[in-house]
């Protein structure tokens, strides 16, 4: 189950997208993005979702270990022919570290969480176009 501070951790982040030209774009909870909804539109997507697989269930591991599950969240991606753009949570406490992960174009919610789930994470971060960035809870997270 996810601790109130780890979600304030959460809320507490900027999650960096590294667009294909190298550009940042930086989304923020429950804030509308312009450069997003920019990017969005030049690939007439209609949202870009966040996950990482870096601390499963908020418990740290080696940069080793978590090396190889975030190129496991890669494979998984690349086998269900997903883009994923790098992605990087830059918390703003200092004594959390950044954790790398990646942003996916126009990946639907279910397999999102699903995907979320199997990498033991506790929410994904989904921003519509037009919205705002959203915290969404897996499973993982309330049992």
């Amino acid at each position: 189950m996810i601790s109130p501070a780890t979600l304030r951790g959460y809320r507490a982040t900027t999650y960096a997208v590294t667009l294909p030209d190298r550009s940042l774009i930086g989304l923020r909870l429950d804030e509308p993005s312009p450069q997003a909804d920019a990017f969005l539109r030049r690939c007439k997507a209609q949202s870009l979702t966040c996950l990482n697989a870096w601390n499963p269930r908020s418990k740290r591991w080696p940069v080793s270990r978590n090396m190889a599950a975030h190129q496991g969240l890669r494979r998984d991606l690349a086998a269900r022919g997903y883009v994923a753009l790098p992605q990087l949570g830059v918390p703003d406490r200092r004594n959390w570290r950044p954790e790398p992960g990646f942003a996916v174009l126009d990946l639907e919610t279910e397999k999102a969480m699903a995907l979320a789930e199997r990498h033991g994470q506790f929410a994904i971060v989904f921003y519509p176009r037009g919205g705002v960035a959203e915290l969404l809870l897996t499973r993982l997270a309330v049992t």
